[in-house]
């Protein structure tokens, strides 16, 4: 072999570990870039799951106090109709100005109905 045929060699052999340095830099680069893409992407990722804990969370409250509104409604729906009741009994009192003769005459009729039940069902 010639000086010449070696040297073109050598160049030849220099030109293809170029080409593979260059090819493993281009790997290189497109692994760290792809290694950012996935960090970013699970950085979304958390952030999401956070977001989607804390709205979770928040909705949890929401129907905790809307469960306890629910039942305060309730329970001043009930004392509303017993208050109406009373009124309504406070008023047919005072028109009739006969408050005690009205309970004895609902229990005196409570009383008939009982009996008339009971001499039917004999």
């Amino acid at each position: 072999m010639t000086f010449e045929e070696i040297q073109k060699t050598i160049e030849g052999m220099l030109a293809v570990q170029r080409q593979l340095q260059e090819g493993q830099l281009k790997l290189q680069e497109n692994q760290l870039r792809d290694r950012d893409q996935i960090q970013q992407i699970l950085a979304v990722s958390r952030q999401l799951q956070e977001r989607q804990i804390q709205l979770q969370d928040r909705q949890e409250r929401e129907r905790e106090t809307l469960q306890i509104m629910v039942e305060e409604m309730t329970r001043l729906m009930e004392i509303s109709n017993r208050h109406e009741r009373r009124i309504e009994q406070l008023i047919g009192y005072s028109i009739t100005n006969e408050s005690d003769h009205l309970t004895l005459e609902e229990r005196i009729r409570g009383l008939e109905s009982r009996i008339q039940r009971l001499e039917n069902t004999n």
